[in-house]
């Protein structure tokens, strides 16, 4: 579904993007986490076909997506700093979105109004929406749109526990159908319990990993008193003893309990040293 060779984008004599290779299959709910600054919104504006990659080669459904109608009937991006007009109200962004994207679900939309229980808020100008309820709206256009690729930037922020369970739930539902969602976020604890794999974005402005959920079942965590082992993906040492997170097969012979490793741990220790 999407192609990017050697990508490059720059803003000025910025590189935030630099010579980034990645390749996402079709289907399932893909995470793009990475430090603040690295560029996972524009990446997913390149993606979406809104920003013009400086160099290199990108391909979303086989074809170039900057600002190609083919491609971008078929991607949503959506999230709280997508910006909308101030004087629109909620009716009139959720009418927008429905003439905007041919697969538009106003079934769903309605559903996810009443979950996040906006309805009140139906008449209020977008300007006037706290961040929690523009996240929601976005979260609602991005999750009805029907869009067989849906790009999300932070659609936790300002989201009470309640409503960040509204939006996993039907996150979860949708992903059975086919789309492909890819999320970009900060929440790695929660992201990581429903996520099929997570791209890890370097500080460098490169692909660091790109790791498979099932991948995580490789790795355990080791507790005990022993050095930095072989092949750790992370090493902690205190005067309580040493924790690692390392390949299974690393820590055959290693003098020390294991425990099975989740794909929150392994996103964790990749984050530290990219």
């Amino acid at each position: 579904m999407i192609i990017a060779h050697e990508l490059t984008k720059t803003f000025g004599g910025e590189t935030v993007l630099d010579r980034l290779d990645l390749a996402i299959e079709p289907g399932g709910i893909h995470g793009l986490l990475g430090r603040n600054g690295v560029g996972k919104s524009t990446l997913l504006s390149l993606i979406a076909g809104q920003l013009k990659p400086s160099e290199g080669e990108l391909d979303v459904f086989n074809q170039k997506p900057f600002d190609n109608a083919t491609v971008m009937d078929r991607v949503s991006l959506t999230g709280v700093d997508v910006a909308y007009p101030g004087t629109w109200s909620v009716r009139d962004i959720l009418t927008g979105a429905q003439l905007r994207y041919p697969g538009w679900d106003r079934g769903i939309a309605d559903e996810l109004v009443a979950d996040f229980a906006l309805d009140d808020a139906m008449t209020t100008a977008y300007s006037q929406l706290s961040r929690g309820q523009r996240a929601m709206v976005g979260n609602i256009v991005g999750l009805a749109s029907g869009a067989e690729l849906t790009l999300l930037d932070e659609p936790y922020v300002g989201l009470d526990i309640h409503n960040t369970d509204v939006f996993y739930r039907h996150l979860l539902e949708l992903s059975g159908n086919g789309r492909t969602f890819i999320m970009a976020t900060h929440h790695i604890e929660d992201a990581a319990k429903l996520l099929d794999s997570a791209i890890i974005l370097g500080r460098d402005g490169r692909i660091a990993a790109h790791i498979l959920a099932e991948e995580a079942d490789d790795y355990v965590v080791a507790t005990g008193s022993f050095d930095e082992p072989e092949h750790a993906l992370a090493y902690r040492r205190t005067d309580a003893g040493s924790r690692a997170l390392l390949p299974a097969t690393s820590a055959t012979g290693l003098s020390a309990r294991t425990a099975p490793a989740d794909l929150g741990d392994v996103i964790e220790s990749l984050l530290e040293v990219s």
